[in-house]
């Protein structure tokens, strides 16, 4: 196997090349287009790519990476809503959609069927328990704990939602000792122009915990937009995530303000989550409601309809891949007619 380093002005970002052959073959890294799907939102410069050969040989193949790229995240909390026949109901309709490869999928399920839901779930669709406890064991009745939680299957914990801060009176520090970390904006706070405040505060608690940020997804809610018919506007929930990035940027580094994944909660709805997907800062959803009927799919693919042009690309190759695979069929039983061709007289 040969690793080729490349730099090259219509790559956005420099990266290590693996090719599936040991021969020296071209690479026309300024003329050609192809996507790889399990790579697209890699967090890194190093990306492979399958050098792809049939007969007869069609080779367009090119991967692109795109720097600081932070792969698409929705992720939908079922709350205190389902049982096993709403799992189920949710189930089919997620296994039968076709999802966006670019986006990762998550469900936020109650600690009671955490095993089930992982068993019956897509494997491409994630689980998170809804919240844990701060240590691994120990006796702490009603709680679970992040081993828990790994042992059934799952790899997520939304932790700091509203409602734990608002009826169990979790304060900020028990919530940073346990990093999805939630972070929210009452309507007292941005009526008194105290958003920056409040958003920073609730930061500056989580940062204290956290040594390894891409392990965390942020999600900021605007509770007054919650639930009360009031729907944010998308420039006010881009001013809100801009602030978070900018704070992760002087308080953390440019790294992790590049890469770490920051999505939005305030009643998301299949309406106006196009628009909402649109904006700079916003790297998916944290929705409720709506993950429990199909509109969670439309959520969940809003990524590719609004913005990816990854998207877009990926479609015209598979068009290209479907023509060339009719050309291909259609001379083989071109030969195979020819093949059979019997002369009624011969000489």
């Amino acid at each position: 196997d040969i690793t080729h380093f490349i730099s090259d002005p219509d790559c956005i970002n420099e990266g290590s090349v693996w090719r599936t052959h040991s021969r020296p073959r071209s690479w026309p890294l300024r003329h050609t287009v192809a996507l790889v799907p399990g790579l697209l939102g890699t967090q890194s410069s190093s990306f492979l790519a399958s050098w792809a050969h049939s007969r007869p040989r069609y080779s367009i193949l090119k991967v692109i990476t795109m720097s600081g790229s932070r792969k698409f995240f929705v992720i939908g909390n079922w709350k205190m809503n389902v049982n096993k026949t709403h799992i189920d109901n949710i189930v089919k309709f997620l296994t039968a959609a076709s999802l966006n490869f670019n986006t990762e999928a998550v469900v936020g399920c109650p600690s009671c069927y955490l095993s089930y839901a992982r068993h019956h779930l897509p494997s491409e669709i994630g689980v998170a328990a809804q919240n844990c406890y701060k240590v691994p064991s120990g006796n702490f009745s009603g709680e679970i704990s992040p081993a828990m939680i790994q042992d059934c299957g799952c790899e997520w914990v939304i932790l700091g939602h509203p409602e734990r801060r608002a009826i169990f009176n979790e304060p900020d520090e028990l919530i940073s000792e346990k990093v999805v970390a939630c972070v929210c904006e009452r309507k007292e706070d941005r009526d008194s122009n105290r958003t920056e405040e409040v958003l920073f505060r609730q930061m500056e608690s989580l940062a204290a915990s956290i040594s390894d940020w891409s392990r965390v997804v942020v999600a900021f809610e605007a509770l007054w937009a919650s639930g009360t018919g009031i729907l944010a506007t998308p420039a006010q929930v881009q001013e809100v995530l801009a602030k978070l990035r900018y704070w992760l940027r002087h308080n953390v580094s440019q790294e992790v303000a590049n890469s770490t994944r920051i999505i939005y909660a305030g009643s998301v709805s299949s309406a106006t989550c196009l628009e909402l997907a649109k904006l700079k800062d916003l790297d998916g959803f944290l929705v409720s409601s709506a993950a429990l009927n199909p509109d969670f799919v439309d959520i969940i693919n809003s990524s590719r309809m609004s913005s990816s042009w990854l998207w877009e690309k990926h479609q015209h190759l598979q068009h290209t891949t479907a023509l060339i695979s009719n050309l291909r069929l259609r001379h083989v039983n071109k030969i195979s007619n020819l093949d059979s061709y019997s002369p009624s007289r011969t000489i």
